[in-house]
């Protein structure tokens, strides 16, 4: 292994492999299967022809697990937007092309099943009573199961562009409902808190680019899939809960806290 880094994340390295190729080199505390997860689900998906980084192999560097992937020669999306914050919407209705092109794949693989894995999430979710998330698990056994492929984590980081737009970073996909996925990337771009310390024209550039993709996100979705805001919004309750468990900033937990119980007010008020 050639010792450039060139990238890295929450849960990995990125190494230049050589001329065409990067690898993926995991954190000692990322467990094994997940890596073979994630290969397995790329695998797949590029298979089916989704526009998704070619995986070559697994390997063992230095006591760890990776997976060698075709390098794409281009920026992530969240970088172009920061260069270029005017064009957002466009960038968003992108987005929401790419998003709902991968969703229209039916999957029989055995991948893991979205509800499951937001019952497992919400179940140990932190900062939420045992009698709210007994709520959320019952609301969530009435929404629709799903046999589509999602991502589970789609978000402007996790899609690079060169001449056209690549999704990377399969390591939550899913079989599932398409509404759902999108609603899971509703709440990451409109749920955010503002990093600490930040200017008062970083919070306002940062409010502008939240709204904007937010909104051109979700407008282009729904035009090209067909599903209705009531669609995706039913999933907002448990996909937020969900996400408490999640390695984010206390104030972001409170934003997600906050939204949760407005819709579980809803909920009873509804109810009665």
């Amino acid at each position: 292994m050639k010792a450039k880094l060139v990238g890295e994340g929450r849960t990995a390295e990125i190494w230049q492999h050589d001329d065409q190729r990067i690898l993926k080199l995991y954190r000692e505390d990322i467990a094994e299967q997940h890596v073979s997860r994630e290969y397995k689900i790329s695998q797949f998906v590029h298979a089916r022809g989704v526009r998704t980084p070619q995986p070559f192999e697994l390997i063992s560097e230095q006591n760890r697990q990776g997976i060698v992937f075709q390098q794409i020669q281009g920026p992530s999306l969240l970088k172009v937007m920061g260069e270029k914050p005017w064009k957002v919407t466009q960038y968003a209705r992108l987005m929401a092309g790419l998003h709902c092109d991968l969703h229209k794949l039916e999957t029989t693989e055995e991948i893991g099943q979205q509800k499951d894995m937001l019952k497992s999430q919400i179940m140990v979710a932190p900062m939420l009573s045992e009698e709210e998330k007994s709520v959320i698990l019952k609301y969530l056994e009435k929404l629709p199961e799903g046999t589509r492929l999602c991502h589970g984590d789609f978000h402007p980081d996790n899609v690079l562009m060169d001449e056209q737009l690549w999704v990377i970073d399969w390591m939550t996909g899913v079989v599932g409902e398409p509404a759902g996925d999108a609603a899971r990337s509703v709440v990451m771009f409109s749920l955010g808190a503002m990093p600490p310390g930040a200017s008062a024209f970083s919070k306002l550039m940062l409010g502008f680019i939240r709204k904007r993709l937010t909104k051109g996100y979700i407008q282009e979705y729904l035009r090209l899939s067909g599903h209705t805001y009531e669609d995706v919004d039913r999933w907002i309750l448990p996909i937020a809960a969900a996400r408490l468990v999640e390695g984010l900033s206390p104030p972001e937990k409170e934003l997600l806290v906050k939204e949760v119980r407005k819709r579980l007010h809803t909920l009873a008020a509804e109810v009665s």
